[in-house]
């Protein structure tokens, strides 16, 4: 299962508009919504209830918005870039320019759990992260994310080997 089976490039914005966490999440939720079919009222109620319980900004200009929600068939992912940041509530104090929204099915919650953790891990690498804010178009952006998600995977595959040649 990769992240990047997720996100289509009609849910890639390069250029977010909102100014504010309410806008953001207003903005993400009708990039969903667009995408899964899903009310966009409802979808954004789902965000804004999650990060009630605590900012979804890990740090390092990043957050992971996110939900489960009862009318979704399919994970979808979204991915939106401001430039200039935005106070998101990071626990860093740095303003978010990269938010990677995820919206899984209510019935799919390790699914869900374990894109949440590739999405994550994947932000980490700072080359990426800077690679994305100054990406352009929806598809130079996909094509980013596909590109560090197979260098993740190849990485991952090189370390159990090693794991496994080295035996017990």
């Amino acid at each position: 299962m990769r992240f990047t089976d997720f996100l289509s490039e009609d849910c890639i914005r390069p250029d977010l508009t909102a100014r504010d966490r309410v806008g953001v999440l207003h903005e993400l939720a009708g990039m969903l919504a667009e995408r899964t079919r899903a009310p966009r009222e409802m979808l954004e109620q789902q965000l804004t209830a999650r990060e009630s319980i605590s900012s979804t900004a890990i740090g390092e200009g990043v957050a992971i918005p996110h939900c489960r929600f009862d009318k979704l068939r399919q994970i979808t992912a979204c991915v939106a870039v401001d430039r200039e940041g935005v106070d998101f509530g990071a626990r860093d104090g740095r303003p978010v320019r990269l938010f990677v929204t995820l919206a899984s099915p209510a019935h799919a919650p390790g699914t869900h759990l374990s894109v949440l953790a590739r999405i994550a891990a994947l932000m980490r690498d700072v080359r990426l992260r800077q690679a994305l804010v100054e990406a352009r178009s929806a598809p130079a952006i996909r094509a980013l994310l596909v590109q560090a998600e197979d260098a993740y995977l190849a990485s991952q595959a090189r370390h159990d080997a090693s794991q496994h040649a080295s035996g017990p």
